[in-house]
């Protein structure tokens, strides 16, 4: 009788069909860097890794932790949940489905990117025009979201949970002011992001490119969905929701 196995059980002489049957998610991610599932079902990571001259332990580490945070975090994929005019769950649910795992995922990108750019830099020459933009990028995004954990949210949660006669000037004031460096924030990002997708050539795959590589552009592509996703839905939620209390305390 054959064995069902757990994605967290498994090793790199797992063969891709295993992989699959255990994770159907984790063989799309295995797609996503450049590996056709169908062609290989048969063989073991490590032989198909061996043959492209990747790292086996490295790719199937990236899907199980990859599959982990997915896991664990609420998917950003999903149905937009309904907090109609509740400020306080809205902040709860933009810390949790997008900052949290976003600023994990900035460092990731802050810790590999030195090391690819040393090692493929010559070979790749787009990394080194990605340099200045990326450090650029990653100090902007996290001051942004140290300004959003720290100062806008808490700010905000405070008109949820304050009777609106007890709202005081102080409060709208400095909400006034930190609409208007997030938008300016989110302008300056998304501007960066663009340089950066287009001197990735949008983040595809070299074709004999190293699996670091092919992890690195995802990471990147990851990050730039769930930065926009968010900012899409602070300009359509909750910025209007904000700005619409702020307007009834003058």
């Amino acid at each position: 009788m054959q064995t069902k196995h757990t994605l967290t059980s498994l090793t790199p002489d797992a063969t891709i069909s295993q992989i699959i049957s255990a994770d159907k998610q984790a063989g799309e991610l295995l797609a996503s860097i450049g590996l056709t599932l169908k062609d290989h079902e048969g063989e073991t990571l490590r032989s198909v890794c061996q043959q492209r001259q990747w790292s086996e332990v490295e790719v199937l580490e990236w899907v199980k932790k990859q599959r982990e945070s997915e896991n664990i975090e609420s998917s950003p994929d999903e149905e937009l949940p309904d907090f109609e005019k509740n400020l306080k769950r809205w902040s709860e649910y933009l810390k949790k489905t997008f900052i949290q795992p976003n600023r994990i995922l900035l460092k990731k990108l802050n810790n590999d990117f030195p090391r690819v750019l040393k090692v493929h830099g010559n070979q790749y020459p787009r990394l080194k025009t990605m340099q200045w933009y990326f450090n650029t990028f990653e100090e902007t995004l996290k001051l942004f979201y140290r300004f959003e954990n720290e100062k806008f949210y808490p700010l905000a949660e405070q008109l949820e949970s304050r009777k609106m006669y007890k709202i005081n000037y102080g409060i709208v004031s400095k909400l006034k002011k930190s609409l208007t460096i997030i938008k300016e924030d989110q302008q300056r990002l998304i501007e960066l992001m663009d340089v950066l997708q287009e001197k990735a050539q949008d983040f595809e795959h070299p074709a004999i490119s190293c699996s670091t590589l092919r992890i690195l552009n995802k990471n990147f592509e990851n990050l730039f969905t769930k930065v926009r996703l968010q900012f899409n839905l602070e300009s359509q939620k909750i910025i209007p929701l904000i700005k619409g209390r702020v307007s009834e305390n003058g």
